[in-house]
């Protein structure tokens, strides 16, 4: 007996004996999976009618041929491995609507099959309660599969559900709908191979070391004995060990956090099998698909076609992870490619969207999807005046891009933009110059002797260097003033004066530095703990928190190290290390328009 994978309707597993042995726990589903299972039946029934042939699939259930002698009488049929629990469930809901609503013993009549019976190795009388279901709760077993039918009961009964003769008419038609019928419920048969060990096979099941996920069931289409049956028997070793080494290559290459980070934006711990992933984005599943199987069925679906043999099928899958490496190892490709996955771009898109494209074609492709991300409005506003407040999701794209393009634009450098860090961390715009207190919380004090804190260490070392007598005096003054803010007599408004003097001690004197304060001049992206503090530190206590974020390891994006080196000031001889000038920040947006002059709106790049 070969092992295969296929789907089949409750109705084609009417007349089936079904063998429960020893190793199975007794069954045990609760009211609400029961009324999920009931509720989820009924909204397929009930929805509008769509193609042809639909079908609702349920999670697979794994049987073993069996042959077993009972009352003298030999009995062909399954052992379950696993998916007795959903058995039991349907043939339940069946035993129920088949008694109260058709009123029959027998399904023969209405169906031309008996319904499927469930034998079991070590509880016979199991079976006979499931055929004649009362309120006897001697046993557990007999408790939970009673809960389960007066569940049923009240589900058809309580008049919010199937309300009449018509609505239970529909419910039943669909539930034991055939295959070629308008709908019907299936399910996913997963058939072991007889030389597999029973118990070994349910406890590798049950313990997740094998879950039956979409990967492993889109694994058993491909390699299962049936798969490739057509071709002869060397032929079909070769695509079975072709298919079986890139499948490890492909989940090795997955669990490369740099790869990963590279090709999405979701979490790896989502997926116990990484190459899912792959499987998610050519079946085009979307975050919202509730049908956990929505990607198993699109490839079965996809294998049953008959005008797309399995082995060009499993070739297209080779193809859009060839492409990704492709794009991985490639300098531009990889940076365009993830500026614009970060940014929320739909990678199987652009793998469609590049099938049929020369490299020199992607990359235009890729360039004009860049431009959309960097639109904006340019009838009332220009480039340089994007604002923190009004255009912060913008901003973002634009200094990440800042970051990408400062990378991948230089030959000298090797390094690539790290997606790994940048989906690892919370990223935040950056104030480069100290806003003011003002954002700080005005009920925690905690808050202001923190701040104050960072800019006393500051003042404390600039004493001992500054040479310049008035300088001196001022940071004397204000150091005697925070030595002597007072816990229970610090007021709200000492501390913002305290502070306003502290950042007017570092700032240019220039009214543009302050109402520049939101502009995109003054803004860098920064990743780092909540910490209202520091983000209203001024430059220097900034910088130096950097720097020591930067020797502990923290991912800092390029440009923004850049910022707080004064990399962008072409006067190195004029530098002043304490604040952020006005001449910085103008240096700091035409390096910003030049890097980034491909991707601007033509208004912008005019822009003196």
């Amino acid at each position: 007996m070969t092992e295969k994978l296929i789907l089949k309707s409750i109705n084609e597993l009417l007349g089936e004996h079904f063998y429960i042995p020893y190793y199975q726990r007794g069954y045990r589903w609760t009211a609400h999976q029961v009324n999920d299972l009931l509720n989820d039946i009924w909204t397929f029934a009930t929805k509008p009618k769509g193609i042809e042939n639909e079908f609702y699939c349920l999670q697979p259930i794994v049987v073993k041929y069996k042959q077993w002698e009972e009352a003298g009488q030999e009995l062909v049929g399954w052992e379950v491995v696993d998916g007795q629990q959903r058995l039991t469930t349907m043939f339940i809901i069946i035993s129920y609507l088949a008694k109260e609503f058709l009123k029959v013993e027998s399904l023969v009549e209405d169906y031309g099959k008996e319904s499927y019976s469930l034998r079991y190795e070590t509880r016979p009388r199991s079976e006979e309660f499931l055929n004649n279901i009362t309120d006897d709760k001697s046993n557990i077993d007999f408790y939970h599969i009673n809960a389960a039918y007066n569940t049923v009961k009240l589900w058809f009964t309580n008049g919010i559900n199937a309300k009449d003769r018509t609505d239970k008419n529909k419910f039943l038609d669909t539930l034991l709908g055939k295959k070629e019928d308008e709908r019907s419920v299936q399910i996913i048969w997963y058939l072991a191979e007889s030389s597999v060990n029973s118990v070994e096979l349910f406890t590798r099941l049950n313990i997740g070391k094998i879950p039956l996920t979409n990967a492993e069931l889109i694994k058993a289409l491909f390699l299962s004995s049936s798969s490739f049956e057509n071709e002869n028997h060397d032929d079909s070793i070769r695509m079975k060990m072709e298919i079986s080494q890139i499948w490890d290559e492909i989940e090795q290459k997955l669990n490369d956090e740099h790869f990963w980070s590279f090709v999405t934006n979701e979490k790896q711990s989502n997926f116990s099998t990484k190459i899912e992933l792959l499987f998610d984005m050519i079946a085009k599943k979307k975050e919202d698909e509730i049908d956990p199987l929505f990607t198993f069925l699109h490839f079965l679906k996809e294998s049953k076609d008959n005008s797309k043999p399995l082995w060009n099928l499993w070739l297209s899958i080779e193809q859009y992870y060839l492409t990704l490496c492709e794009w991985y190892k490639d300098k531009n490709l990889y940076h365009k490619v993830g500026f614009l996955i970060a940014t929320g771009e739909n990678v199987s898109n652009l793998l469609d969207n590049s099938k049929h494209l020369k490299k020199t074609e992607l990359e235009s492709a890729l360039d004009k999807a860049i431009k959309q991300k960097l639109y904006y409005s340019t009838k009332d506003i220009d480039f340089s005046e994007l604002n923190y407040e009004k255009h912060y999701p913008l901003i973002s794209r634009i200094l990440l891009l800042f970051n990408i393009e400062s990378i991948r634009t230089n030959e000298n450098v090797t390094e690539y933009y790290s997606f790994k860090s940048h989906k690892k961390s919370f990223w935040s715009l950056e104030h480069i110059h100290a806003q003011n207190s003002e954002s700080l919380d005005k009920t925690k004090k905690d808050s202001w002797f923190k701040w104050l804190h960072y800019h006393q260490t500051l003042i404390e070392e600039l004493i001992a260097d500054v040479k310049n007598t008035e300088n001196l005096n001022e940071l004397k003054e204000l150091l005697q003033e925070i030595t002597l803010a007072d816990n229970d007599k610090l007021t709200w408004e000492k501390f913002s004066s305290l502070s306003n003097s502290i950042i007017d001690m570092f700032s240019e004197k220039s009214n543009e530095q302050t109402d520049g304060l939101h502009l995109l001049s003054n803004l860098a992206l920064l990743s780092q703990p909540d910490n209202a503090a520091l983000n209203n530190a001024v430059f220097e206590v900034k910088r130096r928190e950097i720097i020591k974020m930067d020797k502990n390891g923290s991912y800092i994006p390029l440009c923004t190290r850049r910022v707080f080196l004064k990399y962008y000031n072409e006067k190195p001889s004029t530098q002043q290390y304490y604040f952020w000038a006005k001449e910085d920040r103008d240096n700091y947006l035409k390096e910003m328009k030049k890097m980034l002059e491909n991707y601007l709106p033509v208004e912008s790049k005019n822009l003196n």
